[in-house]
């Protein structure tokens, strides 16, 4: 391979699919290492199946690796085995480096990121206490954290959490996660007092009980973050529930009286609507 196409294939989504301990040793400046043998556990931390991959490894990663992420729709676009040449034209760029610096793949949701970067600075937000709510494998709950948030985030599932916090460490980023059951029919939070957060995100994840605790629990001046699938999806696909349906200007008339910031429609590639709502209580 010519010093030109090595250059090329490192400025793709570079994914180095040997074990940890071989990517601290030495690896491609923009790689990100996902262990071909972890692939299916961490997902999350996958582009968007629109992007081409470039992979690097050896040539058994590599072929582990291949064969799941074509099996999940994603188009290789190239395949390189580490050996002494390719090292040695990596450090003649400047492309080359050791330690656990792993590029990060993953997006948080759009309302999420677009919170964070235009939403905060808008209205002079400062990062304090947050609380992600169904916070699944937490890569809005992790952005969040990057991003000066002290972030809690819950789910009913163990392994989720147990995703979230590996995603956390991957970033160096501290999150604080617990395992709740959120659908008792009780407050899941009655140990947490009124008012304790100034943030509560709230992403694909839909039960109307909690409405008034998310109330509770945000501080006055507080802000509420919610994204959902709405009525309409279920001529799509998942979920066909109507309880677990937002309908339109639900959030505005349960948060009434709220600073709504925004109070919009997105339509999913698949042709799912999805809310966007951000208010200020």
């Amino acid at each position: 391979m010519l010093k030109s196409e090595v250059m090329k294939v490192i400025t793709l989504v570079l994914i180095d699919c040997r074990p940890k301990q071989t990517f601290i040793a030495g690896h491609a400046l923009a790689a990100a290492n996902l262990p071909a043998a972890e692939l299916a556990q961490r997902m999350h931390e996958l582009p968007d199946t629109t992007q081409a991959i470039t992979l690097m490894g050896d040539a058994v990663s590599l072929t582990v690796a291949r064969e799941f992420l074509v099996s999940k729709s994603y188009v290789i676009l190239n395949e390189i085995v580490y050996n002494d040449d390719v090292v040695v034209q990596l450090k003649q760029q400047g492309q080359w480096q050791e330690g656990d610096v792993s590029q990060r793949l993953w997006q948080p949701s759009p309302l999420i990121e677009r919170f964070v970067h235009e939403l905060m600075a808008e209205h002079g937000i400062i990062p304090k206490r947050g609380l992600e709510i169904a916070c699944g494998s937490g890569r809005d709950l992790v952005y969040l954290g990057m991003n000066g948030w002290q972030m809690t985030g819950v789910d009913v599932q163990p392994a989720a959490v147990a995703r979230a916090q590996a995603l956390a460490s991957s970033q160096h980023v501290t999150i604080t996660t617990q395992v709740r059951d959120l659908e008792t029919g009780a407050d899941p939070f009655a140990d947490f007092t009124d008012g304790c957060f100034e943030l509560i995100s709230v992403a694909r994840y839909l039960y109307r009980p909690l409405f008034p605790v998310i109330k509770r629990l945000l501080k006055k001046g507080g802000v509420i973050v919610y994204h959902t699938f709405m009525v309409g999806s279920e001529a799509f696909g998942s979920p066909k529930n109507p309880n677990f349906l937002l309908k339109v200007g639900e959030l505005a008339t349960v948060f009434s009286g709220a600073d709504i910031w925004c109070d919009d429609v997105v339509t999913l590639a698949d042709g799912r609507p999805m809310s966007m709502f951000v208010a200020k209580v």
